[in-house]
């Protein structure tokens, strides 16, 4: 789920408008049923509204532009979204196909090389977090860019239902992934080892017919959730991992448990680290104990096992009503129906914390509970979300600290999306109070795991109000206290880049063109450091001024961008439709490229000017001061 920090955050990355076209792709005057009938998600499985022949005939086709991007789009009766169909680089063929249930997109197929072929299939919304990519053209995930350790589970049911080798290989951890988790050299040949091993063992156990029923259903997972600390056993960083997972599966008036074993977080995605011990024979899944923390499992259920008595008659129960509220959610359209679901959901959810046996278990449906309700809220699909979020704050003095930090943060989230969506909300208020809580939850749970989120939103936001001073204190404080946070790094480039005023700027990197770059090398003339995507067309239109900069004042301005598309081949599209002539530097990683980090960028257009002694004169240099400022400078 996304919080309404952290689209606060994204939102300045999205490109503004561009001129609308037309598709060549699609019939000169095709119609909703049509439409409807021809296209359906790549991937299998997606749950989106599939309506009727005569629901189909209602509905209706429209022109629509989001962002930069043109298209089709179809909406039900009732006036629900059905389907989006974009182009989002104007070269007039769809390359984002977008399928939406009860009026929220839960799935998408994205062409990114614009080749006519999609490769890139996003789960969205309630559907979840995936992202696979196709790298071979065949409409197969072959590596997962995002998904979730829940999700992890849900496609290791799904793989061995249908015996497939592959789509159980690609759950694991690579080499390249095992070799910067910061684990020890000898525990990554271990783990290398074990993973080539159950591969291996997967693959003669599908070939065997040996593996789980084709009518077994995924429920739900728990596991142990750690961190492996810095400095202990070689590793070099804290390492955060599930053990002892457990996938709670339906077979059908029963639930089992199949133990999945450990997980390993690498960037956005969890990925397997051993055979699951649900694949193992029964009597050694039995016996199995933990990878990470070598504490016992919960009975396995191994292959051909029968119904396992660890789950209680009353878990079940309450699994079972979960299972239906899930399942009614899913076929829900009236947002009165949808609301009183969500209320019913949270009741079962709240069931299921009260009958958990252990502390891990109970943790495991806090955090469900936590993260449901306030995206319901978020939503706008759970009014009285807010007050059940405050009432879990209120009862957890007996959960551990984190599982209370975890609530708190997401009551947080679901308040300030309420606030913000309140009619006559004033702005300036809102974000006062979100500011005050961010802080005040950084200080009453410094060891949260949010904690660095926070700082870090906290830091944006002064930045943006122009404090640099309080926003280099927050970037700053993430980088002494939360070093081994994903925020760590994009902290310590914007307090970097903050401190950068009267000091000496060096980049090096190469072109997107191939060549090797220092920008030191353009000392004695004053330089403009550009940073800017295909996608942000505020970035791409300063351009222009740059290029006009650049005619006016020959070589005493030195012009350098720095493009953080994902893909290069977007950004040296524009650079050579448009002959744009200087250098543009480039890493792979997008805004999360080495690039990005170095100097901290969490939106484009960004602009730095340096003078002709090598020394940054100022930062953050809108398009409309650019020319005044570099003017003063050649005089």
């Amino acid at each position: 789920m996304v919080y309404p920090s952290v689209n606060k955050r994204f939102r300045l990355l999205l490109p503004l408008l561009l001129t609308v076209i037309s598709f060549s792709t699609l019939t000169a005057a095709p119609n909703a049923q049509e439409i409807l009938e021809r296209f359906e998600p790549i991937q299998s499985g997606v749950d989106y509204d599939q309506p009727t022949q005569a629901q189909a005939a209602e509905a209706e086709l429209e022109s629509i532009k989001i962002g930069s991007a043109v298209g089709y789009q179809i909406t039900n009766a009732n006036g629900e979204i059905l389907r989006q169909f974009m182009d989002t680089n104007g070269d007039q063929s769809v390359d984002r196909w977008s399928y939406f249930k009860s009026g929220v997109e839960v799935y998408r197929d994205i062409d990114v090389d614009f080749n006519g072929r999609a490769e890139n299939f996003r789960w969205l919304g309630p559907a979840g977090v995936r992202w696979g990519v196709d790298v071979n053209d065949d409409r197969k995930v072959d590596t997962w860019k995002i998904i979730s350790a829940q999700e992890v589970t849900q496609e290791f049911v799904e793989a061995a239902k249908a015996r497939d080798a592959d789509r159980f290989a690609h759950l694991f951890a690579t080499d390249a992934e095992l070799s910067r988790a910061g684990f020890s050299a000898e525990k990554v040949v271990s783990m290398k080892t074990a993973r080539d091993d159950a591969i291996q063992a997967f693959a003669k156990a599908a070939l065997q017919n040996a593996i789980l029923p084709t009518g077994l259903q995924w429920v739900h997972f728990s596991g142990m959730y750690g961190v492996l600390p810095e400095g202990s056993a070689g590793r070099t960083k804290d390492i955060f991992v599930y053990d002892n997972v457990i996938a709670i599966v339906e077979e059908g008036a029963g639930h089992r448990q199949l133990v999945v074993g450990a997980m390993l977080e690498s960037g956005k995605a969890w990925r397997l680290v051993q055979l699951p011990p649900a694949l193992q024979a029964a009597e050694d899944s039995v016996a199995a104990s933990g990878y990470f923390f070598n504490s016992p499992v919960v009975n396995a259920g191994g292959v051909g096992s029968a119904a396992l008595p660890g789950v209680s008659e009353a878990m079940q129960k309450l699994l079972g009503q979960l299972e239906q509220l899930d399942q009614d959610l899913a076929q829900a359209t009236a947002s009165v129906e949808i609301v009183a679901l969500n209320r019913q959901r949270a009741d079962v959810l709240a069931g299921l914390i009260n009958a958990s046996v252990d502390s891990d278990e109970r943790s495991q449906w806090v955090r469900q509970f936590s993260d449901t309700v306030s995206a319901a809220v978020q939503s706008g699909e759970f009014p009285g979300g807010v007050q059940r979020l405050e009432t879990l704050v209120s009862s957890s003095v007996k959960y551990s600290q984190d599982d209370r930090a975890y609530v708190r943060f997401r009551l947080l989230t679901a308040g300030y999306s309420t606030a913000l969506s309140a009619q006559n909300a004033d702005f300036d208020k809102v974000q006062e109070k979100w500011l005050l809580d961010l802080s005040g939850f950084v200080n009453q749970f410094p060891k949260s795991a949010d904690a660095p989120e926070a700082l870090f939103q906290l830091g944006i936001a002064e930045e943006f109000a122009g404090n640099p001073a309080q926003a280099i204190k927050y970037y700053g404080e993430i980088v002494q206290r939360y070093a081994q946070s994903s925020n760590a790094a994009k902290a310590e480039g914007a307090k970097r880049r903050l401190e950068l005023r009267g000091r000496p700027l060096a980049l090096v990197a190469t072109t997107l063109d191939g060549k090797s770059l220092d920008t030191r090398s353009l000392e004695g003339r004053v330089v403009v450091i550009h940073y800017w995507a295909s996608w942000s067309e505020p970035s791409v239109r300063d351009m222009a001024i740059l290029r006009d900069l650049q005619i006016k004042y020959g070589t005493q301005v030195a012009l350098v961008g720095i493009n953080v598309d994902a893909d290069p081949g977007l950004a040296t599209k524009v650079v050579q439709e448009n002959r744009y002539s200087w250098p543009h530097l480039y890493s792979e990683g997008g805004m999360e490229s080495q690039l990005a980090n170095r100097l901290g960028v969490v939106s484009v257009p960004m602009m730095i000017v340096v003078d002709a002694m090598g020394k940054v004169v100022k930062t953050g240099v809108h398009s409309a001061e650019l020319g005044a400022v570099v003017t003063e400078l050649v005089k």
